[in-house]
């Protein structure tokens, strides 16, 4: 099969190194594939709006957020930045995520066809409005343009019952679908003691937290018992990644 021309889409704010490691690590992945980069800021001040304007094959979105909480309108900038994409094949990936394996689009965009829609990284969670118990977590999730806003939605429709970029596999199973699912492991590479995160599925790796420690740190120390931290989780492993990939 003849590798497919891609968007890859991240939403951001505030996190230039990770948005810089993102493009750095897809661009050495695609080779000769056509593909853009596109990303949707919600108000970053840290220079990443100025980094991307700078990069040839990547795009800027601005996506206001007055809301305190703008980690909620998640899936509204992704949908923005969806319907803005060149090709139909879009890749939505968390902005603290990247791939690892070289065919980690192989075995993921490119195996997309109408029986599978959607493709990317398994998460299980039983929420009350999913009645799968699981669904492909927006961090890593492939899928069609010319789906979006059918079998495709990315904002919460369900309130807190269900995340950002659920609806997308409740209505494809809904709709006697497949889907193109990888299971998420805990990553060895970049251990930083922590039994679950960082994460590795489908060849994509994915910190988590990253966002929510530079806006709202203390939520995320009561959510894990003190054990995700800035000092004991984010900069560990911003260190180890700095030390693997020097160029960034």
């Amino acid at each position: 099969m003849d590798a497919r021309p891609v968007s890859i889409l991240t939403v951001t704010r505030d996190g230039l190194f990770f948005t810089r490691l993102l493009a750095d690590r897809v661009r050495a992945t695609l080779r000769d594939r056509p593909h853009e980069i596109i990303v949707v800021d919600q108000g970053s001040r840290d220079g990443t709006q100025a980094w991307v304007r700078s990069q040839p094959d990547m795009r800027l979105v601005v996506q206001r957020n007055w809301l305190r909480r703008a980690g909620h309108r998640h899936g509204e900038a992704a949908e923005r930045g969806a319907r803005a994409a060149r090709h139909d094949h879009i890749v939505l990936l968390d902005s603290d995520a990247f791939p690892v394996a070289d065919d980690w689009l192989a075995t993921s965009v490119d195996l997309i066809d109408d029986a599978r829609p959607i493709a990317g990284a398994v998460f299980r969670s039983p929420h009350r409005g999913n009645p799968h118990g699981w669904y492909i977590h927006p961090h890593f999730m492939a899928f069609r343009k010319s789906d979006l806003g059918g079998l495709v939605v990315l904002r919460k429709l369900r309130g807190e019952d269900t995340d950002t970029g659920e609806e997308a596999t409740i209505r494809v199973l809904a709709a006697g679908r497949g889907v193109i699912g990888h299971e998420i492991a805990h990553s060895r590479d970049f251990d930083v003691g922590h039994p679950n995160v960082p994460t590795v599925a489908g060849g994509v790796f994915h910190c988590w937290y990253t966002s929510r420690l530079l806006h709202h740190e203390a939520e995320v120390v009561r959510e894990t018992q003190g054990r995700v931290s800035r000092a004991t989780y984010l900069e560990p492993l911003v260190a180890k990644l700095k030390a693997a990939y020097p160029s960034v």
